[in-house]
């Protein structure tokens, strides 16, 4: 029997990247444990809260982040400066923010992929993240608190199936090895870009900062000239070149425009942007104008 072929437009996924059947209670916990940006008083300290095998959901109701990594600072100030990692997927905590717990463990299991990826943050506000936040927040607020136990049991199973959709379609189906690989890339690499005004970036930091060895932070850089702090360096001199053509930038000193994305030797910078441009950065200015 001749296999058909799928329709158009239609992915076909190895069946060992999908959830698992249940076979493992995620035994979920929903709490509104936050207040003006910090934890209720009472409550375990942040950096805690993910341990003891539990996978830690922070809810708003327009942004979701799922976290895995235990050496996670899971929940911060709403104040506080945009300087780890993390806090790519800030979520402002308040006293409508809700916090799922469920057993890591379980977790993994109905979805292996997610084991060895930063934080996952998805959207609430529309998608299967809207019912997963709908959900939560109606439990949190005792609406199944007169239901029968079998009524409430086929509702937080209902829920955790959301819960894994949600996450299915934050990842956009990647859950492949070489799809992992796509993602941590994409979020390393947006963790970059936010940093190339920093002189001290190193590969060591940034390593450091997502919580993974050199050699694996490498890997992920496998094939590109130069690998990590090659890229760092192409990416700051394809910012500096914007900056001298810019009009709006003519009036700045090149030392300036150097400094402003990472550079501390203007004679280094005058080097290395030769070697990529075939020009120093003062012809390349004077081309633009």
């Amino acid at each position: 029997m001749t296999a058909s072929s799928p329709p158009s437009g239609h992915r076909i996924l190895p069946l060992a990247t999908l959830a698992v059947p249940n076979k493992a209670q995620l035994e979920p916990q929903i709490s509104r444990p936050f207040m003006n940006g910090h934890l209720t008083v009472g409550r375990p300290d942040p950096q805690n809260i993910a341990t003891h095998g539990q996978a830690a959901i922070i809810l708003d109701a327009r942004h979701g982040v799922l976290h895995l990594n235990t050496t996670s600072t899971l929940f911060m100030d709403s104040q506080q400066d945009d300087t780890g990692a993390n806090q790519t997927h800030k979520v402002v905590l308040d006293s409508s923010t809700l916090l799922l717990q469920v057993n890591k463990e379980s977790l993994l299991t109905q979805l292996p992929a997610l084991a060895g990826l930063p934080p996952v943050s998805f959207s609430t506000d529309q998608g299967p993240g809207v019912f997963l936040f709908t959900a939560c927040d109606l439990l949190e607020k005792g609406s199944l608190r007169n239901s029968s136990e079998q009524a409430r049991k086929r509702l937080l199973r209902h829920m955790m199936e959301t819960l894994i959709t949600t996450l299915l379609e934050a990842l956009d189906l990647e859950v492949s090895v070489a799809g992992r690989r796509r993602h941590r890339q994409k979020l390393v690499r947006e963790y970059i870009e936010k940093r190339l005004a920093d002189p001290t970036l190193t590969p060591q930091k940034i390593a450091q900062a997502y919580g993974i060895s050199a050699r694996a932070l490498y890997l992920l850089f496998d094939g590109e000239p130069g690998a990590v702090a090659g890229w760092i360096l192409n990416r700051r001199l394809e910012r500096i070149h914007a900056d001298l053509i810019n009009p709006a930038c003519s009036t700045d000193a090149i030392a300036v425009i150097a400094y402003r994305h990472g550079f501390r030797n203007a004679a280094h910078l005058s080097r290395r942007f030769r070697q990529k441009f075939d020009m120093s950065p003062r012809e390349a200015r004077q081309k633009a104008s």
